[in-house]
């Protein structure tokens, strides 16, 4: 089978190139990234309305070209909380929302949870829930930070059955609740973001988590300082923290952003690469 590629673009940013079809999840991009970017992906999806994971300026150089087809968003992005300045402080701006300001309205839809991946069962949506989008199959599972009970978040869960592969992409889900039980055994690639891991990981039970949603102070950091999320002191032991916590139940990939990392199939792993260049002519030891 073909190798696949991975990517985190920093905060929640991420994308899956599979070939035949290439998505993408609440891209997020600055900078020379930004205008380097092309719209190289069939469908994009988005988990909420607020600025860092539902960015215009990366989404109009993204949502075009012969190959882009739509823009998944929860409702919150058309229709979100008023007034916005006033309801979402600095997470979101009526600058920005609705979407449909930026991308044209014929290539965004609207996704709610379905109901078996809901918190509760106290409210009830127009859907759709799920979609066939030629070679996968979406799942819309309910994420966090809702501006209202009625303005579900979402997250997904994309399945290449053909492949043999899931990837789920939790967005802002802040804590584990019990419809998530029913997705054990069935994701490959958990995206993790907020959520205490060991509680989702012995919920869902992956095969490899990804962490995102944090940021370093490297040079090559592709979200900005002075942008969220705020910078993580000690990056090592965060991740050695991470690990204890899925130890013996899944393997970490502790991937930097936003370096592309091939995927061998059909073992499903990662190749870590050594990338060989030299930043010198003669070798400091040698001169003198």
């Amino acid at each position: 089978m073909d190798n696949f590629h991975l990517r985190w673009w920093g905060c929640g940013a991420f994308d899956v190139l599979l070939d035949d079809v290439n998505i993408a999840f609440d891209p997020y991009l600055f900078g020379e990234n930004l205008a380097k970017a092309e719209p190289l992906y069939d469908y994009i999806f988005i988990s909420h309305e607020h600025f860092d994971h539902c960015h215009p300026k990366t989404l109009h150089k993204l949502c075009q070209g012969a190959r882009f087809k739509k823009l998944f968003v929860p409702i919150g992005c058309l229709t979100p909380n008023e007034p916005i300045d006033e309801k979402y402080g600095d997470a979101a701006f009526a600058r920005d929302l609705p979407i449909t300001k930026h991308i044209p309205a014929d290539l965004v839809q609207v996704a709610y949870p379905h109901p078996q991946y809901r918190v509760d069962d106290e409210r009830s949506f127009p859907g759709p829930f799920e979609f066939d989008l030629g070679p996968i199959h979406v799942e819309v599972i309910e994420s966090g930070e809702s501006a209202r009970p009625d303005l579900p978040t979402c997250g997904y869960l994309i399945t290449h059955a053909e492949k043999g592969l899931s990837f789920y992409h939790t967005g802002d889900l802040g804590s584990v609740f019990p419809a998530l039980t029913k997705l054990k055994g069935r994701v490959d690639y958990l995206v993790h973001m907020k959520t205490p891991l060991d509680k989702l990981v012995a919920c869902v039970e992956p095969e490899f988590v990804i962490p995102t949603h944090y940021r370093t102070d490297r040079e090559t950091e592709p979200i900005p300082a002075g942008h969220w999320p705020p910078n993580l002191t000690d990056v090592n032991a965060f991740l050695e923290d991470l690990r204890e916590q899925v130890a013996g139940r899944a393997k970490l990939l502790p991937f930097t952003a936003p370096i592309l990392y091939e995927v061998e199939m059909p073992q499903k792993k990662v190749k870590w690469q050594w990338e060989w260049f030299n930043s010198w002519t003669v070798p400091l030891w040698r001169e003198g």
